[in-house]
């Protein structure tokens, strides 16, 4: 009951307008005043020792990292190593779409900071060459999902630093299962191309192809630095973080664009974006206490078992929920909401915990971009001036086709955790 009595008061808290965070945060201490039986000193002790991690430190130097990047002139290379690499494939600036945010995600790690970089660039070129509109933002909100799953990562940041498990393992986790659905979604563009419209530009030749890689190097390069240097344990995630904020520095002062005014600005950008996460941590650390304090993750993991005691029938039925809290729930509030009350299940059933989490953030980002509330779709459509009830028919064969990657990812376990274990030694 008390467990019902906290959702009744986070949903009510909610429909009033209540953001996430608070809404968290104050089912949580109206729980504990009504309960009686524990001091409301601990609401504070328990919020900021959520936020005591040095994984957590983290979050704000990729946010910072990506920020910096973003402005340096980087997504100009990346497109036109895109173009040179697959615009001559049939769907052409849409394939040239997905492939410019599998490159993006190496250096953004956010859906939201991959359609604004990405979705400024390539929507305004494809409407020019007579792509349809609603097409060209579908393809665009659909591929910057990519950003969270293709290392590195805020996402798997922020469920490494909640349940324990290898930041860095986690990254190499996310690469094929990224590449897969890319991978998808350029085969449906192939083969609707005619209904997409626009026109594919002639191949690129080898020394068009090696300049256009030369320059977008430094952006292929960041990931790698990244994931090679945890994995080998020359430094932590936190310390790649430092790494890539200098990185992204040093490029941006060696290309010019980088001034004091826009560095400070970036700055405090990421330092907004950061509280913001952080927040939402807390509230949700709050939360996930009067949970845990209630047993409910123990309850929820019977009931489950009591519903199927197949691990495939329990992962089809966790993806189901998952894509309906983040129609509803922003990735993020969704996530720290969710991962401690389903991390525990993956014992239960015998999952793997990596593979387990690629499931719940893959899961959590598809609702992001699903309709009613599609905060990512809606992103792209304001972007490219396209209305968004215009999206929603063109938008569902895309949904289809994430979701049958989705489905691959949940039910082949391999796709996720071939890179780790072969790579990163885990398991072994």
């Amino acid at each position: 009951m008390t467990v019902l009595l906290l959702f009744v008061l986070f949903t009510l808290l909610l429909v009033l307008g209540v953001p996430v965070a608070f809404s968290m945060g104050l089912s949580a201490a109206a729980i504990l005043l009504i309960a009686g039986d524990v001091p409301l000193m601990v609401l504070p002790q328990r919020f900021f020792s959520s936020l005591d991690s040095f994984p957590l430190m983290a979050i704000p130097l990729f946010i910072l990292a990506g920020n910096l990047m973003n402005v340096s002139g980087i997504t100009n290379a990346i497109v036109r190593c895109a173009s040179a690499l697959v615009g001559h494939i049939r769907g052409g600036l849409g394939q040239v779409n997905i492939l410019t945010s599998v490159m993006f995600s190496g250096i953004s790690g956010s859906a939201a900071a991959d359609v604004a970089a990405v979705g400024s660039m390539m929507l305004p070129a494809m409407k020019k060459e007579g792509y349809n509109p609603e097409h060209a933002v579908v393809i665009t909100a659909s591929s910057a999902i990519l950003g969270p799953i293709i290392p590195p990562s805020l996402l798997m940041v922020l469920y490494g630093a909640m349940t324990g498990l290898s930041i860095g393992t986690l990254f190499l986790a996310g690469i094929l299962p990224g590449l897969t659905i890319a991978a998808l979604l350029m085969a449906w563009v192939w083969w609707n191309a005619d209904r997409i419209g626009g026109t594919r530009h002639p191949r690129a030749g080898l020394r068009t192809i090696a300049g256009t890689v030369l320059r977008a190097l430094p952006a292929l390069a960041l990931p790698v630095l990244i994931i090679g240097g945890i994995q080998s344990g020359i430094f932590t995630a936190t310390e790649a973080g430092v790494l890539a904020v200098v990185y992204a520095l040093v490029f941006g002062i060696a290309t010019g664009e980088l001034t004091p005014r826009t560095t400070l600005r970036l700055v405090r950008d990421s330092a907004v974006a950061t509280s913001a996460i952080l927040i939402i941590l807390g509230g949700a650390a709050l939360f996930a206490w009067i949970i845990a304090r209630e047993g409910f993750p123990a309850q929820l993991a019977q009931a489950l078992q009591d519903l199927t005691t197949n691990r495939f029938m329990a992962l089809a039925l966790i993806v189901a929920v998952l894509l309906a809290l983040g129609m509803f729930v922003e990735t993020i509030s969704a996530l720290i909401l969710v991962t401690p009350m389903l991390a525990p299940i993956a014992a239960v059933y015998g999952l793997d915990p990596i593979h387990f989490a690629m499931v719940i953030i893959i899961s959590v980002l598809l609702g992001s971009i699903t309709p009613p509330v599609a905060i990512i779709l809606i992103l792209a459509c304001r972007i490219g001036e396209v209305p968004y009830a215009r999206t929603l028919r063109p938008f569902m064969p895309y949904f289809a086709i994430i979701l049958i990657g989705l489905l691959v990812i949940a039910f082949v376990p391999a796709v996720t955790l071939f890179l780790p274990r072969s790579l990163g030694g885990y398991g072994n």
